[in-house]
């Protein structure tokens, strides 16, 4: 029966083993053996900057006939005309290994904000606003005469417009090489100069966009193994293979040497290793006497451990099936056949 004891420990074991190389495989499986993860190689930005330089009748305000960004409130009153340089900038990190920067086109609007728009076709930019150059350009905006175009438009449609906006953008395309990446983009920088009326300032110019930066990013997507996690599942798998044949071998092995025991068969090896034990004090005797009091006992062994307290013989059946003691009128007995 020591086998026996031995074969169904080790099923045990075999069973535990495997579920848990079984839920090793689960796990290993539930984190990925590679992923794709996007790295930035590269930056690069677009900025565009429009700097003026207004010409301004003789005044008191300011003394002065030239007024520049940042120097003052362009009065209408004051102001003949503003003379507007355009600066185009592409840079980028890494450098780029080659760039093509053309102007495709600009474009121009005069408009009375909520009454009317005029689109300005290539050769009225040209003449009424004096534009010269091509990527880095300049242009001229003549305060009377774009207030002449304003006012002839208002007769035309009838209405009568005190402020009034002009917008310029040109548009930019870059074609780069960066970090053997290729960027093909465009850029529109609009500006937009306005002629507005104000119960606090008055009449007076001001300007929207003068400068603007636009950037990018280059990407590379690459895929980022983990070996680890394949060695996990490779570990796993031999894990649950060896684990397997451990429990189906166990298995089979418990399952004949159980068979070759019949029932109660255990239980008899263990009276009978009970009986060598205890044959010293053990007698056999006819059939068990009745008496007043009858005390059935679980085990043979519990039996010889009272048989010792009241140094008393253990009595059996001649077909060893009951064991008693008799002590007065008290009859302690355990019989085989019910256990």
């Amino acid at each position: 029966m020591n086998r026996l004891r031995t074969l169904r420990l080790l099923l045990i074991t075999f069973t535990i083993l495997t579920v848990a190389s079984v839920l090793g495989i689960y796990y290993s499986h539930q984190k990925p053996a590679s992923e794709k993860q996007t790295i930035i190689v590269g930056v690069y930005w677009h900025k565009a900057a429009y700097n003026y330089a207004a010409e301004l009748k003789p005044n008191i305000i300011y003394n002065k006939t030239i007024l520049r960004p940042g120097e003052g409130t362009l009065y209408t009153a004051i102001t003949n005309r503003i003379n507007i340089t355009f600066t185009y900038t592409f840079a980028s990190n890494p450098n780029p290994e080659a760039a093509n920067i053309t102007l495709k086109a600009i474009s121009a609007e005069i408009e009375s904000p909520g009454k009317w728009i005029k689109t300005l076709s290539e050769n009225e930019i040209k003449e009424i606003l004096k534009l010269t150059g091509s990527v880095n350009f300049t242009f001229e905006v003549d305060c009377a005469s774009i207030r002449q175009i304003v006012d002839r438009i208002d007769k035309e449609v009838g209405v009568y417009s005190t402020s009034y906006n002009i917008y310029v953008a040109p548009t930019i395309h870059v074609k780069a090489n960066i970090n053997s990446k290729i960027i093909d983009e465009i850029f529109t920088p609009k500006l937009t100069i306005m002629f507005k009326t104000g119960a606090d300032k008055g009449n007076y110019i001001s300007m929207e966009g003068l400068n603007q930066t636009r950037s990018g990013e280059i990407r590379e997507t690459k895929e980022i193994s983990h070996p680890e996690v394949e060695a996990q599942r490779n570990i796993s798998y031999a894990a649950t293979a060896v684990t397997a044949i451990g429990l189906a071998a166990s298995a089979i092995t418990y399952l004949r040497s159980a068979q070759r025991y019949k029932p109660g068969e255990e239980q008899a090896e263990k009276i009978k290793k009970t009986i060598e034990e205890y044959k010293d004090i053990i007698v056999e005797a006819a059939k068990p006497p009745e008496t007043q009091i009858t005390i059935d006992i679980k085990s043979l062994e519990d039996l010889a451990k009272i048989a010792e307290i009241l140094a008393k013989p253990i009595l059996k059946t001649a077909d060893g099936e009951t064991f008693y003691i008799i002590d007065n009128s008290t009859k302690y007995q355990y019989k085989a056949k019910n256990n």
